[in-house]
This record gives structure tokens, sequence and C-alpha cells, in this order.
């Protein structure tokens, strides 16, 4: 099903590009947010504004701000991509069910020693179901999981998104992730601060939590890379000297011999939880996550995680 195209010849690309460039009003940022490059992104607007014949953006070489015009035409857009979305899943779904198939997609460590059995309980408890296992690009970030392409996420996610359904089933620590010869690398913690100076790669850009909760702030650590998965952050921890943070369990299953780890002196924690789309879901999606919490509670399986309530 092509959703690619709106009445009018305008590409729902083109109005996710107006709208990542709205909500940052940098190009860098939000070029990096939709993994293009900036001149693409600038062709892209231009060429928005040549089929709407509107002024988007006023722009000079430091500021870019909405014109009237364009903050008009922003909230239109953001039903019209929502709309498209919520079409997607919808189909997504359907197809889900002539398939007689479940579609899981683990975000980096999923639900860490916890996903073998909840996927082994689901298969016990369903066994005319077929399961299809991805491993997630982070570079998608969660697009896929809203437009259908996968049924369930098992992920890292310590906030509601609009348009998902998130079930948390655990939350866990996370430690400050240094190549190994960092000058803190054998510290008892380290406060985080303390690395603000040197690049970090994230999982995802945008999110808060992966720069030490300074996502937007004057003091906020540069980020140097996102990586596609946590062996692509862990190589490049390992051998571009940057810093990140990782959950414990990332560092327990996905251990590099080039990579320390350290607690950070103030606790962070994330959250693993299953998460779906809120509209035309597949009807095994809540039946997995209520399975996933089942099974957590029997045996958590997860050191020094606490079981979400």
């Amino acid at each position: 099903m092509d959703l690619e195209f709106l009445e009018g010849g305008v590409e729902l690309r083109s109005l996710r590009h107006f709208s990542a460039l709205a909500e940052t009003l940098n190009y860098r940022v939000a070029a990096e947010r939709l993994h293009l490059t900036q001149p693409a992104l600038t062709r892209s607007i231009a060429s928005l504004e040549r089929e709407l014949g509107v002024r988007l953006f006023d722009r000079d070489k430091r500021h870019v701000a909405l014109t009237a015009d364009g903050a008009e035409l922003l909230e239109r857009a953001g039903e019209v991509l929502a709309d498209a979305e919520r079409l997607s899943a919808a189909a997504g779904a359907i197809r889900a069910r002539q398939r007689d198939e479940v579609r899981v997609a683990f975000y980096g460590v999923g639900l860490a020693e916890l996903t073998h059995p909840v996927i082994e309980a689901f298969c016990e408890r369903y066994p005319s179901v077929t399961i299809r296992v991805h491993e997630a690009d982070f570079h998608q970030g969660l697009a896929p999981l809203l437009a259908g392409e996968y049924d369930v996420a098992l992920l890292c996610l310590n906030v509601d998104m609009p348009g998902l359904t998130r079930v948390p089933i655990f939350t866990e620590p996370a430690s400050v992730a240094l190549w190994k010869g960092h000058p803190l690398a054998s510290a008892a913690a380290v406060d985080v601060t303390e690395v603000f100076d040197q690049p970090w790669v994230t999982p995802e850009p945008g999110f808060d939590f992966w720069v030490g909760g300074r996502n937007g702030d004057d003091d906020a650590p540069t980020v140097g890379s996102h990586a596609r998965s946590v062996l692509d952050m862990s190589l490049k921890i390992a051998y571009q000297h940057m810093v990140g943070l990782m959950p414990l369990s990332g560092a327990r299953m996905f251990s590099h011999p080039g990579v320390e780890t350290v607690a950070p002196k103030e606790p962070l924690d994330l959250v693993a939880a299953v998460a779906f789309p809120e509209a035309g879901h597949s009807p095994a999606a809540p039946a997995f996550a209520e399975l996933a919490r089942r099974v957590a509670r029997r045996a958590s399986g997860v050191p020094y995680a606490e079981l979400a309530r």
C-alpha cells in the first residue's frame, strides 16, 4: 500500500521534513533526526514551498523561524501525518491477522534476560501463531512500529509516546559506558557532567535521557554519533572514544573488551517495556504484553531490576 503521496502531488516525506524542521527550527538537528544531509533537507523544504506556493520559514545564516503561513499549515500537516500513520498501522494489523503471525522487534537488549522466557511462553500459549523476530534499527526510531511494520516492540522507553501503548515490565539502572583506558573507567562512580566535554553516542536523537537529561541545555554534551545498534554503540565507544549511557543488562549481554561501564553518581533508571500501536494494532499485541507481565511477575530473571507495578 503506497501511502507516500497525497492529493495534489505533495509527498508525506516532504511533510515529515517540514514537521521536523518546524519542531527543531534547526537544519542540522532536523537533518540528523531525519537521517538526511543538511543540503538534502534544504532542497526538500524549498521544493515543498514551491509546490504549495507558500513560504513556510523565514531564515538567515543564524536563525530559522516559522512564518505565519507555515504555522497555520503545520497543524494540518500533523493531522495528515497522524492519519497516514493510523492507516498504515491498520493495514499492518490486517496483514498480521492474515498471516497468523506476530512480528516482534528488539530495540537494543529488548527485555534483557526476560526476552527468551517471554517469547517461549507466548509460543506455548499460542502454538498456532508464528513468531517473527527482527532487530530494529535505532536510526529508524519507532516509525516502523507506528507504521505497522512490527506488531510489538521490546525496548527501553521511559515516557509515553503519542500513538503508542507502552506496557512497562521492569526498571533497571543505567551505567556510563567509557572506553578502556579512560581516566574515569576505574572510578567507583562518575558524575555524568564530568564527561560532557567528550563526544557522546546515543541510540536515537531527541530523547533527553540518552544525554543525561540535558538535551537542549546550554551545557548538554555534544552528540558525536547516533548508533544503529548496541554493538554499533559499543564499537564507537571502544574505538572512537565516545561516551554513552547503557542499561546494565546491555553491559552484561553485549560486553565488549574495549568498553568499561561505571555507575553514575546520581542514579539513572531505564524502563523496559512492551509497546504496540494504539490504533489498528494486531489482536495479539495486548496478549503478548500481558503475558510478558505475567512471566516477569513469576521470576524477573533480570539482575538489579525492579518489576513494574
